[in-house]
């Protein structure tokens, strides 16, 4: 073995010998390789977190390094550590340096916020209130639970009640009780404080709606001999019962929710409901509470007008625009387009009134730009410069959208139109409002009690049609930022509208609703939307006839089949119809509403949300 080794030995000696002097080789020349510890190249940090890259070098003897960034020095370390206190992405160039040469390789960075958990929870604007002795599930929507160390905790009057997501609270006792979630992960701690109110009952309430979010006014309005339906909104029962009195005189036979009433004379009219909750003997009392016969009884003034419907209209003059001349109200829904500020949606960041938002509104439609109307329920309202008589021709106006058919099933956002004529005169959409009937519109008096649940709108092809929900109520909460925008509907459902990664403002929930939670009403029509199970890509297929911002027969000539820019769908003012479906007969209109009338989500896409370019008076423009 000794000597193996020693023969070794002498052998390196002499091959090192030989290359001393060049004898037999030379040394391999080589510049630098640079290997990533990266396969694509792209690094995430949060904000705030030392960032580390540790590349692997060849042939890097001696080398000298430079990591910069749009040309400033970095580091000169071969391994980059660095911090970033602010959200964003950037590319980085790293090259090495050798005597014999050099190499480069660019990477990207994106510096990502720190993400603790965001927390949801609805609470009513009278505050959230639980009867005695009963289980209430309070169940937030929380995001970025996924993250590493999640936690939970539920805390009531100071004690932790709780470390699930769920947290059912029951007390015996009346009165009122703090409760604070605290949520954390490895970004940090987010805590979300409210109250619960015990009570012996429920605080029912009656009231009659305004004809907008932004009126305040509960009059109606009406000429002799036509009527107006009454229905007043509910809060809190479960088994209501309806008396209906017109001036102190009961109405022996109105006993239903929705109570026709038709003055055949000019004057005002006082027209009252008793509502009264009244639970069948038969139902067991589960909520521990004793059966009581509650009563509640909230009044509405009708006017009937001493002109005639003829007298209110405003005849057109040569001198009258074809187009839109004014936008009265913009409520849009939650949604991805609502509060974003880029140049595509046009919102620059001031628009915290109903006033700013209308001033926006009239900017975008005057550049014929869209306006999105946001989830169900959004809708803008505008005028024209006189009256809108049906023309005679196939269709009277025209609403302007973007929708378009594609072998995959295209884009389609269904508005529905609502119109209204100037009745008491004084130039204000706060009169009767007549939905045109659509293909998806319907009546059927499901629960035999007058609360008509699928019914008519100005006439669209769904009509009679199963799953379209008459006097439908979505009420919107505001989110925490950066979070979806969660609702509850009129028929006991939950969700939320969604943000996603494309429209990162703080809110989907508009700027300038300062309350934390608004209720919109309509008709909501069946979604048809869908998902290809082969490709992915999601689909808003049309409807047949009636909506805005959907390519059904109604679809006028002209506008991009590609992308949907100058689409337009014309409608008539024989369509409108009263609460029951019965046609309306309107000589003329004054205002037209839109209203989006879906409540569904298509994956990536975000939201359904009808979108509004423009209104004409197609008896001035000709254009069909």
């Amino acid at each position: 073995m000794k000597a193996f080794i020693f023969s070794i030995l002498v052998l390196l000696f002499f091959i090192t010998s030989c290359n001393k002097n060049d004898v037999i080789t030379e040394e391999i020349k080589q510049a630098p390789i640079i290997e990533l510890d990266s396969e694509t190249g792209i690094y995430t940090i949060k904000v705030g977190r030392e960032l580390t890259i540790a590349p692997t070098y060849k042939y890097a003897n001696n080398a000298l390094y430079a990591w910069t960034v749009d040309g400033k020095l970095l580091s000169s370390e071969s391994i980059l550590k660095y911090t970033w206190n602010q959200e964003q992405h950037l590319y980085i160039k790293l090259r090495v340096d050798t005597p014999e040469g050099y190499a480069e390789e660019e990477l990207k960075v994106e510096v990502l916020e720190l993400t603790p958990p965001t927390i949801s929870i609805i609470i009513p604007s009278k505050g959230l209130k639980v009867p005695q002795n009963t289980d209430y599930i309070l169940s937030p929507d929380i995001q970025h639970d996924d993250l590493e160390n999640f936690r939970i905790e539920w805390v009531r009057d100071g004690e932790i009640v709780g470390t699930e997501k769920a947290y059912t609270f029951h007390e015996k006792e009346l009165g009122t009780y703090s409760i604070t979630i605290r949520a954390s992960n490895i970004d940090g701690e987010t805590i979300r404080d409210f109250d619960v109110e015990v009570v012996e009952t429920m605080p029912y309430s009656v009231r009659f709606p305004t004809p907008s979010y932004t009126q305040t006014s509960t009059d109606r309005y009406t000429f002799a001999g036509r009527p107006v339906y009454l229905r007043p909104l509910l809060e809190y029962f479960d088994y209501p019962q309806y008396q209906w009195q017109v001036n102190g005189k009961i109405m022996e036979a109105a006993t239903d929710r929705v109570f026709k009433f038709t003055p055949t004379t000019p004057g005002e009219y006082f027209v009252a409901v008793t509502v009264t909750e009244k639970m069948p003997n038969t139902q067991p009392l589960s909520r521990n509470i004793t059966r009581s016969n509650t009563s509640i009884t909230t009044t509405v003034k009708v006017i009937c007008e001493e002109k005639t419907e003829q007298e209110r209209y405003r005849q057109a003059t040569a001198t009258s625009s074809g187009i839109w001349d004014k936008v009265y109200e913009f409520i849009p829904a939650p949604g991805q387009f609502i509060n974003e500020l880029s140049q595509n949606t046009g919102f620059i960041g001031n628009e915290t009134t109903p006033q700013q938002a209308i001033e926006y509104a009239t900017k975008r439609l005057n550049k014929k730009a869209h306006v999105s109307l946001g989830s169900f329920g959004g809708y803008i309202i505008i005028g024209f410069d006189h009256s809108i008589a049906p023309s005679g021709r196939e269709y009277d106006f025209a609403i302007q959208g973007n929708a378009f058919n594609s072998s995959s099933g295209g884009s389609n956002e269904p508005g529905i139109v609502w119109v209204m004529q100037d009745i008491n005169g004084n130039g204000q959409p706060d009169d009767e409002w007549y939905e045109l009937k659509g293909s998806e519109t319907g009546i059927d008096d499901i629960l035999g009690n007058g609360n008509l649940r699928t019914w008519y709108e100005l006439k669209g092809s769904e009509t009679g049609i199963d799953g379209t929900i008459q006097d439908y109520e979505v009420t919107y909460y505001r989110p925490a930022p950066r979070a979806h925008t969660p609702w509850v509907d009129s028929e006991g459902n939950s969700g939320s509208v969604d943000m996603n990664a494309y429209h990162g403002q703080e809110y989907y929930y508009p700027n300038w609703i300062k309350e934390d939670s608004y209720t919109l009403y309509g008709t909501r029509l069946t979604p048809r939307n869908n998902q290809d199970p082969v490709t992915g890509y999601w689909a808003n297929n049309a409807y047949e006839w009636g909506y805005v911002d959907n390519m059904g027969s109604d679809n006028l000539v002209g506008g991009n089949v590609i992308d949907g820019s100058g689409q337009r769908n014309g409608f008539k003012i024989a369509n409108a119809i009263y609460h029951d479906g019965t046609p309306v007969k309107l000589q003329y209109i004054d205002f037209i509403k839109v209203q989006c009338g879906v409540l569904s989500k298509s994956g990536w896409l975000g939201e359904i949300s009808t979108e509004v370019f423009s209104f004409e008076d197609l008896s001035i423009t000709n254009n069909q």
